[in-house]
């Protein structure tokens, strides 16, 4: 078995003290990214502002990792505070528009998010065969 694991990428935050991504056999597991801009560093906003640049971040992750948007088939989403949950459907739908289109995604309430972040996004991507 071969295991790639991708540390940075274009417009991809760095510096953190994990891979960013790694692809066992044509899966790719991204970590969880919050709102970080390209230099690292938590860009607080609203609910949806939050959320937007978090997927950002899992998009530019699993393309660095040479997966496309597309062969995302799961995402696990992370919230502060599950009453932001209608707001987490609400843009899924914007990104999703047809339910058969978009990955199976599981969603749960944390404690506490590192930065005191409002969520935080994981996804699994997978090479079609």
């Amino acid at each position: 078995m071969t295991i790639k694991r991708t540390i940075s990428g274009p417009g991809v935050p760095g510096g953190f003290p994990f891979s960013l991504a790694t692809e066992a056999n044509g899966v790719c597991f991204v970590s969880g990214m919050p709102a970080l801009g390209p230099d690292g560093l938590f860009q607080e906003g609203s609910f949806e502002e939050e959320t937007a640049l978090a997927w950002h971040n899992v998009m530019m992750i699993t393309r660095a990792a040479g997966f496309a948007v597309e062969e995302i088939v799961y995402v696990q989403c992370v919230v502060a505070d599950m009453a932001d949950y209608n707001s987490l459907n609400a843009w899924w739908r914007q990104q999703f528009p047809d339910p058969s289109t978009a990955p199976s995604r599981f969603t749960f309430q944390a404690g506490a998010l590192p930065f005191g972040a409002k969520i935080e996004i994981q996804a699994v991507a997978a090479h079609g065969t």
